[in-house]
């Protein structure tokens, strides 16, 4: 991939920041509040996915909940039901 795609896929995406430097490149995940630097070598050998995959630095985690017998994305549940998993109190045996 070339520095410039890169730079332009960052721009179009509000979650992510980069600030250029002589060698390489400082990119920020603002939702995970990350910074990873990559090389100008790293950039060019590797695709878009592998580099944003890079910069989760295993932060991008989906909960997963049991309820019921089943389970389900916590991602996917409203504000009564997050807030329900919340309150949840937990303990050992």
């Amino acid at each position: 991939m070339e520095i410039q795609e890169l730079t332009t896929w960052l721009e179009g995406h509000d979650e992510w920041d980069y600030r250029l430097e002589d060698d390489g490149i400082v990119i920020r995940n603002a939702r995970l509040d990350t910074y990873t630097r990559c090389t100008l070598d790293a950039v060019e050998r590797n695709d878009l996915s592998t580099i944003t995959s890079a910069c989760s630095q295993g932060r991008d985690v989906e909960h997963v909940t049991r309820v019921t017998g089943y389970f389900s994305k916590v991602s996917g549940w409203n504000k009564g039901k997050t807030a329900e998993l919340r309150d949840r109190h937990r303990s050992t045996i």
